[in-house]
């Protein structure tokens, strides 16, 4: 009956299409350059999106570079011959496929990794960060402090000059406003501001005799200029001595800095500017545009900005790298920012160095510097009411405590103390244990204060264990792992078989990890179960020759069926491949970090752990510790239990793929979609998947379309729409195409005598509850088409989440763990993705 249709399959790249004004082919007689494709692309009849695609070239392949002077744009020829254009995001270029109009190449080279911006400033908005000696094209070498580049990609933006060494022309000549060239030096700690006045953005704040050159001199209480890095601000005439050039400020060289308690003290919110006109600057006294005596007064915390900034030794980029913070760290800042270095202090204890261009420092008086990323301050609002969400805790040692702090008002700010620091630290709430005793954690907002009584116990014997793979078949070898602190000597597991018969295991030698300045030790041993089911597996330690009675539990799981495609009704948990899957889409974090994507700034460490209020966890951890954190979160929680409990309430059959991608889907949006009374329509979809009825004898069957769809005149996806039916509407089922199980549709007959054919994931049965409910009958377009919707984080459009939902589904429907980024299986896309399509 059903004339087979086969889907063509639309493979796309990300193309954003937005062409340059000038275009400057390849000179004749260069030399051919060669690009490899980086991911599936399409090659179009002409440089932008709304032209024809005249084939998709595959991943890895070499094609000729033609024409390579638009910025996103490259004119290819393929090697069986054809031309047209690709989207340069997605081409690895070899070297001499880049051009540039003018007599003679102008090359830069990056001296440390380089954020590329939208414009030449700061506030620019930052487009990628460039490795340390990426080679790039020169645009527009004019600028004293910026240059204009292009990336070996196509990529186009300014560069600070000071990061780039650059070939083939010579640095434009410094301009300056005086007749003559000049240069200050700063007397006291010092702010850089945007613009003349105090109400413009803190850049940076300069140490005390710091040398600048001077760029605009003409104002009489503000000085324009520019710092050894090439960062341009403005800086109060009263704390610079300004030498050479032609001073036109009115009563500067009178103006008497204050002393330093003065010139230093923090700066109040409701502080305003003095307005007498006999005062040579308007900063008012005490309230000089600098920042502090110790370096610390008025300085709340600072906040990374960047989505991985080097932590380093020491102030400079050629000393040794401590650690790696991820975007949305919380840091305690030691010491005022100084030439563009500040020194802070890591959740986890260690001290160092970070580049005030990736992070947000946060004064009290609600002003900042740096990046642009939200954080929980409170622009200098104090509470009206304050409280923890615990008023006392026991911590073992080496964990960390995250204590939430609420206030009225939401926003207000914050500040943290310890009574006792040798046995608890905290920053920003996070309470790290470091040695037994006890110690008064104190919050405090303007005269509201809340603690929080915090008691250290002994470290834990083990700090985690786990088993893989993460499902096993019937006698295939297991590896249990336990990581323990560097004390340890010994690890022993003990295994309960679903009989309840228990025996051990020793581990017989340990390897060290050392992550952020943490040892730990890492055992394994190996075993073989006979019967499915779930094992529990406790690991305990062992310190000078004795074995700990408390351990860490954790489990084994020995399935009943190793085929991941049939369907049964026995429990799930997630494989191998799919934590995989996870740690990839996920990413790893050594350090605990602030996930800003979700509205409530959901505090995340490992591969997506996320930290509830008096969570406690190990910071500072190694990808072992992360991994096994993961699939101990994933197999305990609900994520795998209310998969479960969905299974048994519906009666489903259920394959390993599927229970993959839905495990997944939870670990990042969460399991409370599974069994809710407000069915989603994904849900829906599974719930129409049904073992087909006989339609032999012409039995009917009443139904129920549970989504807006068309009526088809034939059995396939391509076929002529005869009508639309909206989700609600009635029908009668007269005959059904399941020849492809993951594309059946059924032939309805509706109230108005209209026949034909509607995809069989919008068609509820009536008698759907005598039926068997066998996923393996999951319409993959209609379950594909839906799932990728869930794309959005706060309301908005996320391409990672899309792309994550496209390879969970793909996953449920064809067991395919590629994590393909283009429509490999014909979906319908959302309207926000048809810039992916």
């Amino acid at each position: 009956m059903k004339k087979r249709t086969v889907l063509k399959k639309t493979i796309s790249a990300v193309c954003a299409g937005c062409l340059v004004l000038f275009s400057f082919p390849l000179p004749f007689g260069a030399a051919s350059a060669k690009a490899k494709t980086t991911d599936y692309l399409n090659l179009r009849r002409g440089a932008g999106t709304n032209t024809n695609v005249i084939l998709t070239i595959s991943k890895n392949t070499t094609v000729t570079v033609l024409d390579n002077s638009d910025a996103q744009w490259a004119k290819v020829q393929t090697s069986d011959g054809k031309t047209g254009y690709c989207f340069k995001q997605y081409l690895s270029f070899s070297s001499g496929s880049t051009t540039t109009s003018g007599s003679a190449a102008v090359t830069a080279k990056t001296t440390d990794n380089l954020n590329l911006r939208q414009d030449s400033s700061l506030s620019g908005k930052i487009l990628m960060v460039l490795a340390k000696g990426s080679s790039l094209t020169v645009l527009d070498n004019s600028n004293s402090s910026w240059v204009k580049v292009q990336t070996q990609s196509g990529a186009q933006g300014w560069c600070s000059r000071a990061y780039l060494t650059v070939s083939g022309a010579a640095a434009p000549p410094e301009t300056n406003t005086s007749s003559s060239a000049a240069t200050a030096k700063t007397t006291d700690y010092l702010n850089l501001r945007s613009g003349a006045g105090m109400s413009n953005k803190v850049l940076l704040t300069l140490s005390k005799g710091v040398s600048v050159t001077v760029l605009d001199n003409s104002n009489s209480d503000w000085v324009k200029v520019r710092t050894q890095n090439g960062t341009q601000g403005w800086c109060s005439r009263k704390y610079l001595t300004v030498t050479g050039g032609t001073n036109t400020g009115t009563n500067s060289s009178s103006s008497t800095p204050p002393s330093s308690s003065s010139a230093l003290s923090s700066q109040s919110s409701s502080s305003q500017p003095s307005s007498s006109s006999s005062s040579s600057g308007s900063s008012g006294t005490g309230n000089a545009d600098t920042g502090t005596d110790s370096g610390v007064t008025g300085i709340k915390s600072a906040t990374v900005t960047a989505d991985v900034l080097r932590l380093r030794e020491q102030a400079n980029t050629s000393c040794k790298v401590l650690s790696n913070l991820v975007n949305g760290t919380s840091l305690q800042v030691l010491s005022a920012p100084a030439s563009g270095w500040v020194k802070v202090q890591t959740p986890d204890g260690k001290t160092g160095y970070v580049s005030t261009d990736y992070v947000k420092i946060i004064y009290s008086d609600g002003t900042s510097t740096g990046g642009s990323t939200d954080t929980n301050q409170g622009g200098g609002t104090n509470a009206s009411s304050l409280s923890l969400s615990s008023g006392s805790q026991t911590v073992p040692a080496g964990k960390t405590l995250y204590l939430k702090a609420s206030t009225s008002p939401s926003n207000a700010d914050v500040s943290w103390s310890s009574s006792n620091t040798s046995v608890a630290t905290v920053i920003n709430g996070y309470v790290t244990a470091v040695s037994k005793g006890s110690a008064v954690i104190t919050a405090t907002s303007g005269t509201e204060t809340a603690t929080c009584g915090v008691t250290v116990s002994d470290a834990e014997p083990v700090r985690t264990a786990y088993a893989s793979p993460n499902i096993a078949g019937p006698g295939e070898t297991v590896t249990l792992t336990a990581i323990t602190d560097s004390s340890r000597d010994g690890v022993r597991f003990y295994v309960t078989k679903p009989t309840g018969i228990t025996s051990s295991i020793d581990a017989v030698s340990s390897t060290q990890e050392t992550t952020n300045g943490v040892t730990t030790k890492v055992w394994k041993a190996s075993a073989t179960f006979s019967d499915p089911g779930n094992y529990t597996v406790l690991a305990q330690s062992r310190a000078g020759g004795v074995y700990t009675t408390a351990g860490f539990t954790t489990s084994a799981y020995i399935t009943k069926q190793a085929d991941k495609s049939v369907t049964s009704s026995e429990e799930r948990r997630v494989s191998d491949e799919m934590i995989q899957l996870i740690s990839k889409w996920e990413g790893y974090r050594a350090c605990v970090y602030t996930d800003t994507i979700a509205s409530s700034q959901i505090p995340t460490i490992g591969y997506g752990c996320t930290l509830a209020a008096n969570a406690e966890f190990y910071n500072g951890v190694s990808e072992t510790e992360a991994w096994s954190m993961m699939v101990n979160r994933i197999n305990g929680s609900s994520y795998t239990s209310e998969l479960n409990k969905m299974i048994r309430n519906n009666g489903f059959l259920m394959n390993q793929y599927q229970a993959d991608c839905l495990i997944s889907f939870a670990y990042n949006v969460g399991s409370g979609y599974f069994n809710s009374s407000t069915e989603m329509d994904f849900i829906k979809i599974m719930k129409n998947a049904v073992r087909p009825p006989d339609f032999s004898s012409g039995t009917t069957y009443e139904a129920t379309v549970t989504e807006n769809t068309q009526v088809r005149s034939n059995s396939g996806i391509m076929s002529a729409q005869n009508a639309s039916v909206t989700a609600g509407t009635a029908v009668v089922v007269t005959g059904g195409d399941f020849s492809d199980k993951k594309d059946g549709w059924y032939q309805i007959k509706l109230t108005d005598g209209t026949v034909g054919w509607v995809n069989s994931g919008y068609v509820s049965l009536a008698n759907s509850s005598r039926l068997v409910h066998d996923l393996a009958y999951t319409n993959a377009y209609a379950m594909g088409t839906e799932l990728i919707r869930w794309n959005q984080a706060g309301g908005k459009f996320y391409t990672g989440l899309f792309y994550r939902r496209l390879g969970e589904v793909n996953v449920y429907n064809y067991g395919d763990y590629s994590a393909a980024r283009y429509n490999k299986y014909g979906y319908g896309y959302p309207s926000a993705a048809a810039s992916l399509q």
